[in-house]
């Protein structure tokens, strides 16, 4: 019996490893591994960084990656591209194996191609219910709301979040940072979700979008007649970091934003940035995905599913579910005692 040779071409991108490189690394030549032989699945995984399970699942590919939206797609290398798209394809198909068992909210992205960004603020906010105020926790708006949202490992942190649409679902991939950042990343991925079709390599076409993103995510964090309230040329440091933690959107884009729109005039606003960059940075706080929080206890309790075992459906590790997880899913560390969660250990009593 042969391996599935999409498969090992999809551990092989995720790994960002070449056909040459991998085959030089089991001491096989590259045609072989189009027909490797069962023998080998161990050597891949190891090679790899999977499960053995993963080279005996159905055919796949990666997400095809000029569907993805990257933060930084002229600066992102075509390996770091790669890699991501078959990170991508994990992430959906996760989500499958938990829609087997749960019913999550289809994605209700509305599609607003065209639109400016501040319209698609106002449109997005009359279908969401949003009012004019601050929002709420974005990623669990965003899950209310049917967007999958996974935590992006950290040998990819220098892909920044990206996004894509899969079979009418939205996809996010959320880099680590502060609560903040992790907001505006994700308002700005929706922007990308809701304004963007697939983008080409245009040079132009790219710019445009990321800057139509990044005005739409300023918009949704900072509703205008909330900030034209709060925000003049009085504003004051103490005052700003209240509004960095009012509205969830880090200071230096409440400023860049209050003088786009006219708030802030330039010496204020090159006093306070200067001001705002002796603040120590903020620290990284963890977010906690709702879908999750949810899914994995319960997996674990009613259906005798460890991160393990899902791991072993999936032909991944479960340390790689904890990192597309948000760190929700359990993992058990390397013990005398180890075991998957519902699996009988035998107890031992000694009389002292």
């Amino acid at each position: 019996m042969t391996l599935e040779p999409t498969r090992i071409r999809l551990a092989r991108e995720r790994a960002a490893l070449s056909r040459s490189a991998l085959a030089a690394s089991l001491g096989i030549c590259e045609r072989e591994l189009a027909h490797a032989p069962e023998a080998l699945s161990l050597a891949l995984a190891e090679a790899l960084g999977c499960a053995p399970q993963f080279f005996q699942l159905p055919a796949t590919q990666a997400i095809d990656i000029g569907r993805i939206f990257f933060r930084s797609p002229r600066r992102t290398s075509t390996a770091q591209k790669v890699a991501a798209a078959a990170l991508g394809r994990h992430g959906v198909e996760l989500y499958n194996l938990i829609t087997q068992t749960f019913r999550l909210p289809q994605t209700e992205v509305p599609e607003l191609c065209g639109f400016t960004p501040e319209d698609a603020d106002a449109q997005l906010r009359t279908e969401w219910a949003l009012g004019c105020g601050a929002l709420p926790d974005v990623l669990h708006l965003l899950e209310s709301h049917g967007v999958r949202v996974l935590s992006l490992p950290a040998s990819l942190e220098e892909v920044k979040t990206f996004s894509f649409w899969e079979d009418g679902q939205a996809f996010i991939f959320l880099a680590s940072g502060s609560r903040n950042a992790q907001r505006l990343a994700l308002a700005h991925e929706l922007g990308h979700l809701l304004m963007h079709s697939t983008l080409g390599e245009n040079r132009e076409q790219l710019a445009v979008a990321e800057r139509e993103a990044d005005e739409f995510a300023a918009r949704l964090l900072l509703p205008a007649l909330s900030l034209q309230v709060r925000v003049s040329d009085s504003l004051q440091i103490p005052q700003l970091l209240l509004l960095e933690e009012h509205f969830g959107a880090p200071a230096k884009v409440i400023l860049a934003h209050a003088r786009a729109c006219h708030l802030l005039g330039e010496d204020a606003y090159q006093w306070l940035s200067q001001e705002l960059a002796l603040e120590p940075p903020a620290e990284h706080q963890q977010l906690v995905s709702r879908v999750f929080s949810l899914v994995f206890p319960s997996l674990q309790r009613d259906h005798r599913a460890s991160t393990a075992r899902i791991g072993r459906e999936l032909g991944l590790t479960a340390e790689q579910i904890h990192e597309l997880s948000f760190g929700q899913a359990f993992v058990l560390l390397e013990g005398q005692n180890r075991c998957d969660t519902g699996e009988a250990v035998r107890g031992h009593l000694r009389a002292l």
